[in-house]
């Protein structure tokens, strides 16, 4: 038996730099699209709606280009060529946002540019975690990660949100700025050929739209239904907080009176309980296994969304204090939902198909991110703001279910994966 391999933390750390870069501009981007938007569209369920269309790029190019990557290799290896092309565009474009607000279609078309251009290098990016690091440390190697998101959630709902206040451009500037800084630290610190990515790891001749629609049909086979489970799992986890996400700003300001700065720092305090528990939550998977800890995750956050709607209708408690207690669970119960869900999707590939189930994990996120805003948006049009929390709760106790189905069909992670030679 070969010798347990030791954690990378230094790499992990560096290359974590970008998904702090990439949660500071989707945190950034969550709080403040919608009330560009509320400037020519008044409904919660349309505003929802477009925000859930600029979501469709993604959705169909995540897992392209996440294939792609798998067959790329040169001088900067597979991953790295999709970050030197994409995170100076995402950064360049995500900065104009706010200029680009004096008409609903140039605002629209900006995004589009940009949801592109984040598209390009999402799925390399968080592929490069499984390149570095061997299957039965991924889970651990990802609260590395994610803990590094989390940070830069914080940073970006606690220090740059507050600056809307100031000037509108201004958060959307500094988390474009962090970007650029971030690729730099990552270029610094991955490895342009890792140790666990093998060469040449999709062998056929397929063009990659082809091989993705043929594995996209492969999981519709009896023998797969765990990995199917699994991914209908996570659309609903993902459903309820990408719902929380798009429409908590709105929230905050029409039912609370808040300003935009004062939403994201509201909302901040989940990134802030995400920040506490990202590590703790990745020990914890690595122990008792992914799918246990990921459905204890998803109940909290359900019933702190839950708490939080029926707190809202007593007058004596101050709303905002509510919700910020309330937001602070919900960010515990999230990190023991997503720190070990990537790790849990890319070991049912092995090595050959890392870039594609990383694919299929975006693409699941993002169909998720395509309906919910609307859907629950029409919701909070019709019964109340108190809606949102209510719909969300609803969305992650199914993707409980279908995770513990996941795991009857015999889902394993990391934890119970064969050690490598």
């Amino acid at each position: 038996m070969a010798p347990p391999r030791a954690l990378p933390v230094a790499r992990l750390i560096g290359i974590g730099a970008g998904g702090l870069a990439l949660a500071a501009i989707w945190g950034t981007y969550n709080v403040f699209m919608p009330l560009l938007l509320g400037d020519f569209v008044e409904s919660r369920a349309l505003r929802g709606a477009i925000m859930g269309l600029d979501n469709v790029v993604a959705l169909l190019l995540i897992p392209l280009v996440g294939a792609w990557s798998d067959r790329v290799d040169g001088r900067w290896g597979r991953r790295l060529p999709f970050l030197l092309a994409g995170v100076p565009l995402a950064a360049l474009t995500f900065a104009g946002l706010p200029w680009a607000a004096t008409a609903l279609w140039t605002l629209l078309a900006l995004d589009v540019v940009f949801l592109l251009s984040i598209t390009l290098y999402r799925a390399p990016l968080v592929a490069l975690l499984p390149d570095h690091v061997a299957p039965p440390e991924r889970a651990a190697g990802n609260g590395i990660i994610t803990l590094m998101s989390a940070v830069g959630g914080v940073i970006a709902l606690v220090w740059i949100a507050p600056a809307f206040d100031v000037a509108r451009w201004l958060p959307f500037a500094g988390a474009a700025a962090l970007a650029l800084v971030a690729l730099a630290v990552v270029l610094a610190s991955a490895q342009p050929h890792p140790p666990y990515v093998e060469h040449g790891a999709v062998q056929d001749d397929a063009p990659v739209l082809g091989g993705l629609l043929r594995d996209l049909r492969g999981l519709a086979h009896p023998g797969h239904r765990g990995p199917a489970l699994l991914l209908a799992g996570l659309f609903c986890c993902f459903f309820g907080f990408a719902a929380v996400e798009a429409q908590f700003s709105v929230v905050a300001t029409e039912t609370l009176g808040l300003s935009g700065g004062q939403a994201g720092r509201l909302l901040g305090a989940a990134s802030a309980a995400f920040v506490v528990l990202a590590l703790p939550a990745g020990f914890a998977a690595r122990r008792v296994g992914e799918l246990r800890v990921m459905r204890g995750g998803a109940l909290l956050l359900a019933a702190a969304l839950l708490l939080a709607a029926a707190l809202l209708l007593v007058a004596a408690l101050p709303p905002a204090a509510v919700l910020a207690a309330c937001m602070t669970l919900a960010g515990a119960g999230w990190a023991f939902v997503l720190v070990p869900a990537y790790p849990l999707v890319a070991n049912q590939g092995g090595r050959d198909r890392v870039g594609f189930f990383t694919g299929l994990y975006y693409l699941f996120g993002s169909g998720a991110a395509i309906v919910a805003p609307g859907l629950v948006g029409a919701s909070m049009d019709a019964f109340g703001n108190r809606a949102l929390f209510v719909a969300a709760a609803a969305a992650l106790v199914v993707g409980v279910a279908v995770l513990a189905a996941a795991a009857r069909h015999g889902v394993q992670g990391a934890r119970e994966a064969p050690a490598e030679a």
